[in-house]
């Protein structure tokens, strides 16, 4: 899925209201006329954001209802499980306020029926309009039946000028349904010559105050954030969602990769440091550790900590095939986790955040859907901390690679994050 994205809009949505929390509303993407059919679907579009993407593993949906060019309703998908955008907007009104109205939808209403009813059903005998759809549905069991079942009623018209933003804000809905398997997101922040850090294991922020807070409303749109061990004891992040005030915001299932069992093995003062912040949750927390280390570190039944770790009911520990490639084991461990069960939704999507050598092991075997990658204005100098890098023991082969041999990506969006640039970049599907 190769495509590239309207001035203003990202992979998250559209940007002015992400950074300025909710205080965008008045202002227009380029070419876009008051009052006209996508003028209401941005609208619409706005709408699918403010639930904040607590909708996963469904679509999230922004509906409008529309009278005499006023904006009557409006509806956002609701937790899994739960109303549709167009119940919430139609439950808003008696059944008289809907006649002769407009409807603008960002998705094709489904035709199934799931956890809800077919949301298709509820555009019959209304006397409406007029409904507009911006973007055609990609689960199988829809896949243009409800553009089909309103076509034959005289009401659906087609307008695909934000297609393109609806699919990148939904975009791991999209390639689940197509790839059946969760959505890998890359994201890391660098200097202009590619340090994600520097070489004395100081913890400071590369990017700006604006690209965090970019940051923050991507780790609560996806289901999960994955680092790696190393990441972990040398910056204990806390990998929770700050900096937002929109109302449905959640914190992220926290996942650690730790094959070799490091954090069973680390000091007493990183334990009191992972206690007071990475491992402190609202959330249950995954580590991923290698089977052999698991069964040895298992058995010492009087070392508090590791007493900790395996008798808290807010830990699941997660046995990885280490024969496998990186990627490879964790998806494989993730296919044997019950998360209906344990965090009471199925898992759409994960966000890897690092670090270097995890992030390399996930570009070098190509197993990622999107890279959201913020360059920093400045030089820093060192080896330690980039991408492939040779000075740490790394997960990837580090094979000397030729330029003409090497697959190139696409970048589909390019905005600037006041003094930061942020790329967002997908597989080439040429």
């Amino acid at each position: 899925m190769t495509f590239r994205l309207k001035a203003g809009f990202s992979f998250g949505g559209w940007v002015e209201q992400i950074i300025n929390q909710n205080k965008a509303h008045e202002q227009l993407p380029d070419g876009i006329l008051p009052f006209s059919d996508e003028y209401f679907l941005f609208k619409a579009f706005l709408s699918s954001m403010e639930n904040a993407c607590i909708a996963n593993p469904n679509p999230s949906v922004g509906c409008l209802i529309v009278n005499n060019n006023q904006i009557i309703s409006y509806g956002c998908t609701e937790r899994w499980g739960a109303r549709h955008a167009e119940r919430v907007a139609f439950a808003k009104l008696t059944p008289d306020l809907l006649e002769n109205s407009s409807i603008y939808v960002t998705l094709e209403p489904c035709t199934h029926t799931g956890r809800q009813p077919p949301c298709v059903e509820l555009f019959k005998d209304k006397n409406i309009k007029k409904v507009v759809i911006g973007c055609t549905d990609p689960n199988p069991i829809v896949a243009g039946q409800g553009i089909k079942i309103l076509k034959s009623l005289g009401l659906a018209q087609v307008n695909l000028s934000f297609a393109n933003e609806i699919k990148a804000f939904n975009y791991p809905f999209f390639i689940q349904q197509q790839k059946k398997r969760p959505f890998y997101a890359l994201k890391w922040a660098q200097t202009l010559d590619g340090c994600l850090a520097d070489d004395f294991n100081g913890w400071k922020w590369i990017s700006g105050e604006t690209s965090r807070k970019y940051t923050h409303w991507l780790r609560q749109k996806y289901d999960a954030i994955l680092v790696g061990a190393g990441t972990v004891l040398n910056d204990f992040p806390s990998l929770d969602v700050r900096e937002l005030n929109f109302e449905n915001c959640r914190d992220p299932i926290k996942m650690i990769f730790d094959p070799s069992g490091k954090i069973l093995n680390c000091s007493s003062n990183q334990q009191k440091k992972l206690k007071e912040k990475t491992l402190k949750s609202n959330q249950k927390i995954i580590l991923f550790i290698c089977e052999k280390i698991l069964q040895k570190f298992k058995n010492n039944n009087d070392n508090k900590w590791l007493k900790f770790l395996f008798e808290n009911e807010a830990f699941t520990i997660i046995q990885i095939n280490t024969n496998l490639a990186v990627t490879e084991s964790i998806q494989v461990a993730i296919e044997n986790i019950d998360f209906l069960q344990h965090f009471g939704r199925p898992l759409q999507s994960i966000l890897v955040e690092g670090g270097p050598r995890l992030l390399s092991a996930f570009i070098d075997e190509n197993n990622f859907d999107l890279i959201h990658l913020f360059i920093a204005p400045f030089f820093l100098g060192g080896e330690k901390n980039r991408l492939f890098s040779k000075i740490t023991q790394s997960l990837t082969k580090n094979e000397i690679k030729e330029i003409d041999k090497e697959k190139r990506y696409y970048i589909a969006n390019k905005i600037f994050l006041n003094n930061d640039i942020l790329l967002e970049i997908v597989q080439n599907d040429s």
